[in-house]
């Protein structure tokens, strides 16, 4: 296997607790990896790519079938989240559930940079924790699917730790399952969850009774003294991810007034540039800016004065239905189903 050149980096720590699961499930793990000298080279690495590390998990899914499920969990055992350091002390830190989420969400970073973490509580008092990656629902593939199954291991765990319950059954809402239906049970089973299917997009659900309870003794000196060293971390991270400084600059910008160039100059470089910069990272602007325009979209729609006409305007579409045309792409479902599903 050659290693692409236009990959996103992740940390390390996948390669590590992912092999690490690859070897107490057969062994030997190397044939995953590309061979001897591809392994011994992410041995000695810094980070692994998102390309090698979907390579692999192809590899064992072509190999070993559904066994790829159980290498998943054994994967989150290994993962110590504590040496992710002060953002994730931060997020076990917190005083409610939904703080935790919040800042699992702006650290996520940390965790995988294509993944876009999204938290909205209902009006009935539950929470979402919307999952969204660099593939939109109409786009999802085998090796896609398959790799989502392993970040979510790693997700799932860092929930349960915070909440205090290694063996919490947590619903998890998709929109399909692209592997095989019969699949389903052996997931529910591995880790622990209750599929539910024909949802848009992927999101935890956690009821009101979760979300009022109270999971830690709360220590406000400590945790501003956490935030603080897990902003550092991140700025330093954030200085050198192309993906951070562009969402940066969307959050800072109207959204009608958002243009690949509008963005360029706010880097200070040319569209030209932006573009080379963001193709090797393996995505495009249109789909980062989609992403954001999706996440604004999502809050919106859980305000009930707000009209699909006038969200459509707010976020750069020419008409109502161009909006909902995108949204279902993006999600599964048109704008007034999932108004409809708030409303329930």
């Amino acid at each position: 296997m050659k290693t692409t050149e236009f990959s996103t980096q992740l940390p390390i720590f996948w390669f590590k607790t992912f092999d690490a699961a690859l070897k107490q499930k057969f062994a030997e793990s190397s044939q995953f990896w590309g061979g001897d000298e591809q392994y011994q080279a992410l041995c000695f690495a810094q980070s692994v790519s998102a390309y090698q590390l979907e390579h692999a998990i192809t590899q064992v899914y072509q190999s070993h079938g559904d066994d790829l499920f159980e290498c998943f969990s054994l994967t989150a055992d290994y993962f110590d989240e504590i040496e992710l350091g002060a953002p994730v002390l931060t997020m076990l830190t917190a005083p409610t559930l939904v703080r935790f989420c919040e800042l699992l969400c702006r650290y996520s970073i940390h965790i995988h940079p294509l993944l876009k973490l999204i938290c909205r509580e209902t009006k009935h008092g539950e929470l979402e924790l919307w999952v969204v990656t660099h593939e939109f629902v109409d786009e999802i593939t085998l090796v896609s699917h398959l790799s989502l199954g392993l970040y979510l291991s790693i997700i799932l765990k860092m929930i349960r730790r915070y909440l205090k319950a290694p063996t919490l059954r947590l619903p998890i809402h998709i929109n399909r399952i692209t592997i095989d239906n019969d699949v389903t049970p052996l997931i529910e089973q591995i880790f622990n969850v209750e599929v539910r299917k024909g949802y848009p997009a992927r999101y935890f659900l956690f009821n009101k009774q979760l979300v009022d309870k109270v999971h830690r003794n709360f220590d406000p000196e400590l945790h501003d003294r956490l935030i603080a060293l897990a902003e550092q971390q991140t700025y330093h991270l954030a200085e050198n991810s192309i993906l951070y400084k562009v969402n940066r600059v969307l959050q800072n910008t109207t959204v009608n007034l958002i243009s690949l160039e509008s963005v360029a100059a706010g880097l200070n470089m040319s569209p030209r540039t932006l573009n080379r910069r963001l193709q090797h990272e393996g995505v495009s602007f249109r789909r980062l800016f989609d992403k954001y325009r999706l996440e604004l979209s999502l809050n919106m729609l859980n305000q009930e004065n707000l009209s699909v006409t006038y969200i459509a305007h707010e976020l750069g579409f020419s008409d109502s239905s161009a909006f909902s045309r995108a949204f279902k792409r993006w999600t599964g479902e048109s704008p007034k189903q999932k108004i409809a599903r708030v409303n329930l």
